[in-house]
């Protein structure tokens, strides 16, 4: 275990450990943001397609 806290401890003292954590960090925040949108505006695109999917079907009823 001590042999994973040294190696974890020099990962984190390098400079491009730093910068891989921010872009974890940065891919983590881009990935939260976008299933916060989704959940968001999921209610609102489900009620459009219902919307736009009766007035298709009632224009093909009443073209028959």
């Amino acid at each position: 275990m001590s042999e994973f806290v040294k190696g974890l401890s020099r990962f984190l003292r390098d400079d491009e450990g730093l910068v891989t954590l921010e872009w974890v960090a940065l891919a983590a925040a881009v990935i939260v943001l976008a299933i916060g949108v989704i959940v968001v505006i999921q209610t609102q695109v489900n009620t459009a397609a219902s919307t736009i999917g009766s007035k298709i079907v009632s224009t093909v009823q009443s073209n028959t």
